[in-house]
């Protein structure tokens, strides 16, 4: 039977000490907020658009956007600015000259089947004519 007690002494009951485990669990806690970076939330955040309203209803203004079709017509590709219709870009040029309205820029609407060429040539009368911001559209 000593056997027994022998077998008893060798299997001594391990205590762990939990101050120290403790004490890396609150010091992991202060660093990760310390190191934390906290951002707003989205809502909060300003846009990069802003408009003041009075400023936006003193700017408003009543004239058409200069908008360019250029359109493939059988074998011919004639250019559309509202209700004039013609194949000659210099005549492009002189109509979109007459608009007041050039610092809201002027919009090319190009069909697919129209050569690039031509499409070239509509962004560069809308330049020529005093535009500052040329804007290419597909065709709807």
């Amino acid at each position: 039977m000593k056997l027994n007690s022998r077998h008893r002494q060798n299997h001594r009951r391990l205590e762990l000490s939990m101050t120290s485990m403790i004490d890396v669990v609150f010091l992991l806690l202060i660093f990760f907020l310390v190191t934390t970076t906290f951002v707003r939330p989205e809502r909060q955040l300003l846009s990069a658009i802003q408009s003041n309203e009075r400023e936006a209803a003193k700017q408003e203004t009543l004239l058409e956007p200069a908008l360019v079709d250029v359109r493939k017509t059988g074998d011919k590709v004639v250019y559309r600015i509202g209700a004039i219709t013609t194949d000659n870009v210099s005549e492009v040029k002189r109509v979109l000259q007459g608009f007041e309205n050039k610092s809201e820029g002027a919009w090319v609407r190009v069909e697919d089947d129209v050569p690039f060429e031509f499409a070239a040539q509509a962004v560069g009368a809308c330049r020529a004519a005093g535009f500052s911001a040329v804007a290419w559209l597909p065709a709807e």
